[in-house]
């Protein structure tokens, strides 16, 4: 056994000095590396190396255990390496190794070598000379050593200050989260060093352009002001009235790359008035104005971006932190001047942005998926799927798109289409078209390749409504809910329509509940003053369509005092008139949103206070009704045991889970133990979801992180209601996570995860959970993760649901029932007969396929004797990757594409092959596709293997 040298054993913090090494000192440096602004490795030699560091397990978020320990021989040349061991079965957020930092000179960027055997999120941290933490994720996986530079600075997120960083930097941190990746193990770190200066900086540049993103000629801009005015063909006729002095042309688009700046061009009317520009940030806004209007004639008006220096903050959190993307907001015009109308011509907006030369040179943005026929999808037999490219390269760029258009769970067309991309960001339209198969859902993928350059993967899906007759009765014993937030539709001259169209939509996908905000500014305008008329409205087709409501009631109104006595006295009020209004047809009442994060701004101890005294007034009013509580972002251990020693009652425990990944397995002990901590009540998650946002996930991900969230959420047996967050999109910027948490686009056409969550509401909305299955599918010995399973009963028939963790495999499924049936994530059949007896099924990468069968029911599952064994899923540019083929006699399997300019060749006689990545080869996700034939059954399968490309060098 290796020797080993522990500094903590895992019961919280323990610092065992903070002495450095004369490695890690400035003074011991050698010419080259002080030249090169980089101090010598800490090799971690012995394990007195460790003294510098301290360890921690995350005790905000109790459970973690681990410890941080020196391991001989596990080092890079054989010597030792820092071990950071963690072990989540007991629950917790993550653990963390910390080592403080030299004050002089001051330390820019940390380099350090990690071997991660698991997908676990990896977060960095720094404590600035205040104290202030900051952080920042890097979700990667290697198998082996991979070195990473982690620069101070370009920080997702603070706290305990103002969020503004101050140097230099105190402490760094190295934290392995339980999310995504595997519960118990341990990460190795070796050769850190500090980087003091800007040290290497070219290998890391950053490209840089101006490109036109709007012309005003293409119709997408809208004006928004008092009647008279108008935006048309890049003319603004502006008017201002003695009530209105403030015009607006709005458009939400996020901007490429990170801007550093924007530049607009107009014809000015010498009106005198002035030019605002708006701009969106994750959940923040910001403004400036850009100039005057003081001549006529041509004026260009330039301003900085980047940090947002000089910009007015207003919403959200106000920490000094820009997210990226950006997106423009809009353009405003403030009366400044005599005229109270006129007109200018707009003539051309710029942005001047960095961007990565190797991922982001070239942009393929998917437009909503439009179906032929009459209007919505199941009109017409064919679909559009309509695309944008935008190249911020020097010069033109020839290239060629890779497509495909897939069904559910096949591809159903693939071609490449050539295409030129212009300089300066000019975008180029192309459109692919595709057919409904008998599931119901269309995909369409795209990617551009250009010699040694590849645009990160784009899609986009549309889906069919069921055709099933929606339940319309009200059923408040279902488990399955959604944030339809009608309440959203409020000053819609056409508000009727479509929350009724919304609540057709929902009730055929099996929602029975729905979340609504009760704004009380909006209800009760002014003191003792009340305005229900929407809100009859918003019930009533809700509850039409078997729809059952529970009420947000929130936030503060403009006429009382927050946060104080008077203030929750008036809230009280409000909340009694709800109840008298409301209480025949709304038993269920949340109290706040997310009052442990920004949403409540006051003492977090006022919260209890708060929800103790609107519990009274409801219970008063309607003993029967329930009161939901806390409604924390996440699941905050910490702020739930506040409410609750602070003697703030409630009947049901309502969270907002969210996190990066699921780890299905631990987010089921995560919610059992959450209902443990509430005495047993029930938990209800009233916020929880996934956005499809491009370069984030695709709305295929999406779609099998709908299904796993219900599923595993209804196997914890401590979750009472499920809502996703939310059922509509918000908006239509593509680059916007916040307008992509939803299951249909905001004029209402379906995505894939619509359809996943109706076949969840078909066959589990009234299923009882029975157990976990186990499933292990790999050959004996292997390490393979089985595949993850719950098994549920719905009257007299048993309901499997089951998914391949991380990869697709081709499983041979064992079923012993009366009439089975082997579907896939929305609802289709799937999978054929083997003539061993077996259903043999393809298993995509975490989604669900479903068994149902009448009666007892018995599931087993092996491999399917055909299966490619790849020598690592991750890889860096140059190397090559072997793989194996598994066959049996009634198969046949062969490469059927690899990513453009990758090659394969065999690698023995024995039936290896080898892939060779090119050394140019970009970062990101690539799929080598596999042809299966199953000759038995005259069908085939493509079997994708995906294979990520991990840059030598990775910076965060």
């Amino acid at each position: 056994m290796a020797a080993r040298r522990r500094v903590d054993t895992g019961g919280g913090l323990l610092c065992l000095g903070a002495l450095f090494l004369a490695a890690q000192c400035p003074a011991g440096r050698s010419q080259e590396e002080q030249a090169a602004g980089i101090a010598p490795a800490e090799t971690f030699a012995d394990a007195s190396a460790l003294a510098a560091w301290s360890f921690s397990n995350g005790r905000e978020w109790p459970g973690a255990r681990g410890c941080l320990e020196w391991r001989a021989g596990a080092g890079r040349a054989g010597d030792g390496a820092a071990a950071l061991v963690y072990d989540f079965e007991g629950g917790g957020h993550y653990v963390a190794a910390i080592v403080r930092l030299p004050a002089h000179p001051e330390v820019r960027a940390v380099r350090l070598w990690v071997n991660k055997p698991a997908p676990n999120l990896t977060i960095f941290r720094a404590r600035d000379a205040d104290g202030e933490v900051f952080q920042k994720n890097l979700r990667y996986h290697y198998p082996g050593w991979q070195q990473l530079e982690i620069s101070i600075g370009g920080w997702e997120a603070s706290w305990g200050g103002d969020g503004a960083f101050r140097g230099p930097a105190k402490e760094f941190h190295i934290l392995v989260e339980n999310d995504g990746g595997n519960r118990v193990g341990s990460v190795l770190i070796d050769d850190v060093q500090w980087v003091y200066g800007e040290a290497d900086a070219a290998a890391g540049a950053p490209g840089r352009t101006t490109y036109v993103e709007s012309d005003f000629a293409d119709g997408r801009w809208r004006y928004d002001g008092p009647a008279g005015g108008s935006f048309a063909d890049g003319t603004w006729h502006y008017r201002f009235t003695p009530a209105q002095g403030r015009v607006h042309l709005v458009r939400e688009r996020g901007i490429l790359g990170r801007p550093l700046g924007m530049l607009l061009t107009v014809e000015s009317d010498g009106s005198g008035h002035e030019l605002v520009a708006g701009i969106g940030s994750h959940f923040q806004n910001f403004e400036r104005s850009l100039g005057v209007l003081e001549r006529r004639g041509e004026m260009r008006f330039a301003v900085p971006l980047g940090d947002m220096t000089g910009w007015r903050h207003f919403g959200g959190e106000d920490d000094g932190l820009v997210r990226y993307p950006l997106r423009l907001t809009g353009l405003g015009l403030v009366k400044r001047g005599q005229a109270d109308e006129g007109r200018v011509r707009m003539l051309r907006l710029e942005f001047d942005t960095e961007f990565d030369p190797q991922t982001e040179a070239v942009w393929v943005i998917p437009r909503p998926p439009v179906a032929d026929g009459a209007g919505a999808p199941g009109g017409g037999a064919g679909v559009r799927f309509p695309v944008e490219l935008r190249s911020l390269a020097d010069g033109p760029l020839a290239g060629e798109v890779r497509w495909s258009i897939h069904g559910a769970d096949r591809r159903l067309r693939e071609g490449v289409q050539a295409v030129e991309l212009p300089a300066g960001g000019v975008p180029v339209a192309m459109e692919i078209a595709g057919e409904w198969d008998e599931t119901g859902v269309l995909e369409g993928r795209f990617r551009f390749c250009a010699a040694a350059l590849e645009s990160r993967p784009a899609s986009a899906t549309i889906a069919r409504v069921p055709a099933v007759e929606p339940d319309v009765v009200l059923n408040p014993d279902s488990r399955i809910g959604a944030g339809l937030y009608l309440y959203r539709f409020r000053g819609h001259p056409e508000a009727r329509q479509w929350m009724e169209r919304m609540c057709a939509l929902a009730a055929r996908a099996g929602v029975k509940w729905t979340r609504e905000e009760f704004h009380w500014n909006w209800i009760e305008p002014r003191r003792g003053e009340f305005d229900f008329a929407f809100f009859d409205q918003l019930v009533e087709t809700a509850q039409a369509h078997g729809i059952s409501v529970y009420a947000l009631c929130c936030y503060w109104t403009g006429w009382t005092k927050p946060y104080s006595e008077e203030g929750i006295a008036d809230y009280c009020r409000y909340v009694e008139a709800l109840v008298r209004r409301y209480g025949d047809r709304i038993k269920h009442w949340e109290v706040w949103n997310e009052p442990n994060v920004f949403f409540w701004s006051g003492p977090k101890e006022l919260y209890p206070q708060l929800l103790k005294r609107a519990y009274e007034t409801i219970k008063r009013v309607d003993p029967q009704a329930q009161v939901l509580g806390c409604s924390t972002a996440g699941i905050d251990t910490g702020f739930i045991k506040l409410v609750i020693d602070g003697g703030g009652p409630f009947d049901a425990l309502t969270v907002h889970p969210y996190r990066g990944a699921l780890d299905p397995p631990g987010f089921v002990q995560e919610l059992r133990k959450t209902k443990e901590l509430a005495g047993g009540r029930d938990v209800w998650i009233t916020e929880m979801g996934w956005p499809s946002h491009a370069g984030g996930l695709s709305e295929r991900e999406q779609a099998g992180y709908v299904a796993r969230t219900y599923i595993s959420a209804l196997a914890s047996g401590a979750v009472r209601s499920v809502a996703w967050y939310d059922f509509r999109e918000d908006g239509d910027d593509p680059f916007y996570n916040e307008h992509h948490f939803g299951l249909v686009r905001s004029d209402l056409t379906p995505k894939m995860g619509y359809r996943t969550l109706a076949t969840v509401g078909q066959l589990l909305g009234e299923a009882e959970f029975e157990r976990e299955l186990a499933l292990p599918v790999g050959p004996p010995g292997s390490d393979d993760p089985p595949l993850i399973g719950f098994r549920f009963r719905r009257g007299t028939q048993r309901i499997a649901a089951a998914w391949s963790p991380r990869r697709a495999r081709l499983v041979a499924l064992k079923v012993k029932g009366e009439n089975v049936r082997v579907l896939n994530a929305v609802g289709g059949p799937t999978g054929v007969a083997h003539p061993g007896g077996a259903w043999v099924a393809l298993f995509e990468p975490d989604m669900p396929v479903y068994i149902v069968a009448d009666g007892a029911m018995e599931v087993a599952g092996q491999e399917f004797p055909v299966a490619v064994r790849l020598s690592k899923a991750a890889v860096h540019p140059g190397e090559v990757v072997t793989y194996g083929l598994e066959l049996d006699e009634f198969s046949r399997c062969a490469v059927h594409e690899l990513p453009a300019r990758w090659a394969a060749a065999p690698a023995d006689g024995r039936g290896a092959y080898g892939v060779s990545v090119p050394a140019d080869a970009a970062p990101g996700r690539y799929e080598l596709i596999f042809r299966v034939e199953a000759l038995w059954a005259e069908r085939e399968f493509l079997l994708p293997v995906e294979v990520e490309v991990v840059p030598l060098l990775l910076r965060g």
